[in-house]
């Protein structure tokens, strides 16, 4: 075979600069399509985990307070022992040092960060934690839960009497605190988002929302205890009246 028919077959067999262009920019194509699904599947599973984080929480709380008669104290977020999962109670060892700051995941054994490695916030009613008065049948919580008007059109209170609230702070993560640095991260812009980390008794919990949003952005996620649950559950163990 000559020189001349060699080097017409080998430009015939490959790729000129062009095709291969063309062919890049077919799959550049083909990726923006992919990415914006796959990121949306990414997110989902990562609120879909952090929600099975918190409901397993949720029941190891209530499993807690069956074999204790009270519920854990938070751990505190600032000061001795701050970030270390390990629950935070005053010089007589009977009441707790806060009343909100970092779920105890190391007292409970559960998993301390949500899907974005922040902190899960717990606040608990101090009737609920008390090692010298265990509560009693008649006791109640006091934080409140809801959706206000701004935001929900129709104000609702989904809970005004709950032992204990937990919150995952979201994607955004405003408010929380970090697991690796164990620093807070930035103060959230929403108002609902800062009523969330604000460390008082009222929480709101509703649907997620972009900052372009007219309720502004939310994107944290609120599981609470129900008292009657709670209650009912001791009666069952037999651990109370």
């Amino acid at each position: 075979m000559s020189n001349q028919c060699k080097r017409l077959q080998t430009r015939t067999s490959g790729f000129t600069l062009i095709e291969c262009a063309i062919g890049m920019l077919i799959m550049t194509f083909l990726l923006s399509a992919l990415i914006p699904p796959l990121t949306a599947q990414i997110e989902q599973r990562q609120f879909n985990d952090t929600q099975t984080s918190l409901t397993q929480i949720s029941d190891a709380l209530t499993g807690f307070a069956i074999a204790n008669g009270f519920l854990p104290c938070p751990d505190r977020t600032v000061g001795a022992g701050a970030n270390d999962g390990i629950e935070d109670l005053n010089a007589g060892a009977t009441n707790c040092a806060v009343a909100e700051g970092n779920i105890p995941w190391a007292t409970l054994g559960v998993a301390g960060s949500d899907s974005w490695g922040n902190y899960f916030r717990y606040r608990v009613t101090a009737a609920f934690t008390d090692r010298a008065n265990p509560f009693k049948l008649n006791s109640n919580g006091n934080i409140t839960v809801q959706c206000p008007a701004t935001s929900c059109g129709t104000p609702t209170i989904y809970t005004n009497s709950a032992p204990a609230v937990l919150v995952s702070h979201g994607r955004n993560g405003f408010g929380a605190v970090n697991s690796l640095t164990r620093t807070l991260n930035a103060a959230p812009a929403s108002n609902d988002e800062l009523a969330n980390s604000d460390g008082n008794a009222a929480f709101i919990s509703r649907t997620a929302g972009a900052p372009s949003a007219a309720a502004g952005e939310f994107d944290d996620q609120i599981v609470w205890l129900s008292t009657a649950i709670l209650l009912n559950k001791m009666i069952t163990a037999q651990k109370l009246p």
